[in-house]
């Protein structure tokens, strides 16, 4: 019996290796879109390091290249523009001084 069930089960994957033969083309697929090298879905954020400018991938502890440590800048000016500083810098001395002369 477990012959018998060889037998059939052989005929059958030949049959099909047959048919996957004729089926198979080496040819590129025209309606199959190659995501490639130009995917931003697989690239990984890097920052400069701070001491030598060189790429550091974001997760990175220390510079690969000068080995410098890569450190997260809290400073909390550090994201404005120097034109927003001095703004804000010289409102200030302007209302202290408007105070000064107001009393």
């Amino acid at each position: 019996m477990l012959g018998c069930l060889f037998e059939i089960n052989s005929s059958v994957v030949s049959e099909s290796d047959a048919k996957m033969d004729e089926d198979w083309n080496l040819a590129p697929d025209d309606d199959y879109e190659d995501a490639g090298t130009d995917s931003d879905e697989f690239e990984t954020a890097t920052v400069p390091c701070s001491n030598c400018g060189a790429d550091v991938y974001e997760e990175a502890v220390a510079c690969p290249v000068c080995g410098e440590y890569v450190g997260v800048n809290t400073h909390p000016f550090s994201d404005r523009p120097q034109w927003w500083i001095t703004l804000g810098v010289v409102g200030g001395i302007a209302t202290i001084l408007c105070l000064i002369f107001l009393f």
